[in-house]
C-alpha cells in the first residue's frame, strides 16, 4: 500500500458514504491509512515514517516551543489541503505576527478538493508565530500558527 491510487480512496470514499460509515482504517506493515467522515467531504489522513520529512523553506521557520510558553495556544490542521494566508492574491493577508486576533475571526484558508474553508480562531489573543508558508501544503494535525492567549 506504498502507493494508493486514488481512485481506490474514491471507492473507499463512496463505500462510507452509502453505508454512513465515519472511519475506515487500512494497514499494511508500517504503513496506516485513515480515513475519516466529516459531513460530507471526508478528511483523509496517511501515516508513514517517510511523511516526516521537512521542505526547505520550512527549515528556515524558526519553531516556537509550547512549553517556553503556556499561553500560546496552537491552531491545528483539521483537515489536508493547501494553505492560505490571504481571501486572494491581490488582498492583504487575514492576519500578520503581531496582530490581534479576536475569537471567531478568520484567520487563514485551507483549500481542499476545490473547497475553499475558512479556518477560525479559537481565542482572542496576538498572533507569535505562522508556521507555514502562503500557498504551501497543509496536513492534518499540522500546526499552522500560534496565538498567545490574552
Amino acid at each position: 500500500m506504498k502507493e494508493v491510487e486514488t481512485q481506490y480512496i474514491e471507492k473507499i470514499i463512496d463505500i462510507m458514504k452509502n453505508n454512513e460509515l465515519t472511519e475506515a482504517v487500512l494497514q499494511d506493515g508500517d504503513t496506516t491509512l485513515t480515513i475519516k467522515g466529516s459531513g460530507y467531504v471526508p478528511i483523509v489522513k496517511a501515516k508513514e515514517e517517510v511523511i516526516q520529512t521537512k521542505t526547505e523553506e520550512n527549515e528556515n521557520i524558526e519553531e516556537v516551543k509550547e512549553e517556553e510558553n503556556k499561553n500560546l495556544i496552537p491552531v491545528i490542521s483539521n483537515m489536508i489541503g493547501l494553505f492560505y494566508s490571504k481571501p486572494s492574491p491581490t488582498e492583504p493577508p487575514f492576519v500578520s505576527v503581531g496582530d490581534e486576533v479576536k475569537e471567531g475571526q478568520v484567520i487563514c484558508i485551507i483549500e481542499t478538493i476545490k473547497l475553499m474553508n475558512k479556518i477560525t480562531s479559537e481565542v482572542s489573543g496576538k498572533v507569535a508565530q505562522i508556521c507555514i508558508e502562503d500557498g504551501k501544503p497543509v496536513e492534518y494535525g499540522q500546526v499552522i500558527m500560534y496565538i498567545e492567549k490574552n
